[in-house]
């Protein structure tokens, strides 16, 4: 009888070559980025719409109309414009899409919104999923079809 001969464990799966996923801990630094950034642009905004809201009741209605922008669209808006919202840029990591790596669209970042809602709803198991599944998706990635990675490095040239 033979022994088999030694094999290399499989490799890790990535999103592409010279690709890595982004590690949860820079997934949840550049999240608590973004909430501070949400609650400071939150916080401006009501108090210019209790101040001037005081002298014309529509500045009022318009500062909360624009709260309730802040809070929808704030993920969405960066997801679709370039993959990256502020907190995502500061820790270089980025969102694409699953299936072939390009950007995100409006429709496709809208829905991972909504994962991150029903992820952050269940008790954060959706998020805590992310150490669970191989590929580092969380909920909001499975039902968004997107994966998060790191950014690669700018190639310099001389």
């Amino acid at each position: 009888m033979t022994t088999p001969a030694w094999q290399a464990p499989p490799p890790e799966p990535g999103p592409a070559a010279g690709m890595a996923f982004a590690s949860p801990g820079s997934r949840l630094v550049a999240f608590i980025l973004d909430l501070v950034i949400q609650f400071l642009a939150i916080v401006i905004v009501s108090v210019a719409g209790v101040v001037l809201g005081s002298i014309f009741v529509l500045f009022g209605i318009l500062a909360g109309v624009a709260i309730l922008a802040l809070t929808i669209g704030y993920f969405p808006y960066f997801w679709a414009k370039d993959g990256q919202t502020p907190g995502m840029n500061a820790m270089k990591i980025k969102v694409v899409r699953d299936a072939d790596g390009g950007p995100l669209t409006a429709g496709s970042a809208i829905l991972r919104a909504i994962g991150l809602w029903v992820a952050i709803a269940v008790f954060y198991i959706g998020v805590i999923w992310i150490f669970v599944d191989k590929r580092k998706r969380g909920w909001q990635d499975l039902i968004g079809g997107t994966v998060v990675i790191d950014v690669p490095p700018t190639q310099y040239t001389t």
